[in-house]
């Protein structure tokens, strides 16, 4: 299922001519396994199933005149699945390059003072392998499962709303949200049809959306350093639909919603570095279509870096 997007990206800010480095870190641990709104005790019991998840992203931003920002993100995901039964007993791992994202990025409003408004569009590039297998028990191999792959296997468009607003002068309130939509309708063999030869021969290349509403203060309004501390509080709203936008939807996929509140926190030491970090808790999930393991929380970290400061351009 999709997390959500890193902590701070909608406060970045933009002077023509600025490069700007960041680095994001997101990790989830569960071996809950759900079916609809409900733990699923027998497959918990039974087969085990676990999933960890670690990515890694570096991200490059410049900004070029007339409010546009060209932007890189280059995920290196690490996930681990493991099973004790059902065919395939053991842990399935990916490690390596994931598929990179290339945007666009316009500021439809940018105040000092008052709201800041962006629309960007972009691509995702297939970089990363989406066809490792597996050694199951008796000997062969199957396809690795959706999240034991570093990749997706097909290209995808991107398109993303968000900004900030300020309200009053001690809070702000931050609003942003992805949408991924993928033209082709399946992607690699699915290992479950591998193992039984029952249900799709695919796996469906879904559709994903990962919104954030956050609300934000500082620690405090003077000219301390608790001033380059702040504090907030936030909700996800993360969704991989039963339907996809455009193209047929085929293929074994994992639909439904998953919402999640936390406490955020980010500190800058000086105007060029920014540091944040948020926890994700789950207060809702409906795993629509087909069970599959659920985290009940997630850790986020992400530094950002002004390379250049620009103006001069």
């Amino acid at each position: 299922m999709p997390v959500s997007l890193p902590v701070g990206e909608q406060f970045k800010s933009y002077v023509t001519g600025a490069l700007r480095t960041s680095y994001s870190f997101t990790f989830s641990d569960t071996d809950h396994y759900y079916i609809g709104t409900e733990r699923d005790d027998a497959t918990e019991t039974n087969v085990a199933p676990a999933t960890k998840g670690l990515e890694h992203v570096l991200g490059i931003e410049y900004d070029l005149a007339h409010g546009i920002t060209a932007i890189a993100e280059i995920p290196f995901v690490h996930t681990e699945q493991s099973r004790e039964l059902g065919g395939v007993a053991g842990t399935m791992e990916a490690n390596g390059l994931g598929d990179i994202r290339l945007l666009g990025r316009y500021w439809l409003r940018d105040s000092v003072t008052g709201p800041r408004w962006y629309g960007s569009a972009g691509i995702r590039i297939p970089t990363g392998k989406s066809d490792g297998q597996f050694k199951r028990q008796n000997g062969t191999y199957v396809t690795k499962d959706l999240a034991a792959q570093e990749g997706t296997g097909n290209a995808a468009g991107i398109v993303e709303l968000g900004g900030n607003v300020p309200l009053g002068a001690r809070f702000g309130m931050a609003v942003s949200a992805r949408y991924i939509f993928t033209p082709s309708a399946t992607t690699v063999n699915n290992f479950r049809n591998e193992l039984t030869g029952n249900g799709p021969e695919k796996n469906s290349d879904s559709d994903a959306l990962a919104t954030q509403l956050s609300f934000i203060m500082p620690v405090s309004m003077g000219n301390g350093p608790l001033s380059r501390v702040s504090l907030s509080a936030f909700l996800d709203w993360a969704w991989v639909p039963y339907d996809d936008l455009f193209g047929k939807t085929e293929g074994f996929r994992r639909a439904g919603p998953i919402i999640a509140v936390g406490p955020g926190v980010g500190w800058s030491p000086t105007d060029a570095f920014t540091i944040s970090a948020g926890v994700p808790l789950t207060i809702y999930r409906d795993v629509q279509q087909n069970g599959g393991n659920v985290q009940e929380w997630t850790f986020q970290l992400g530094l950002s870096y002004d390379v250049l400061q620009g103006g001069g351009i």
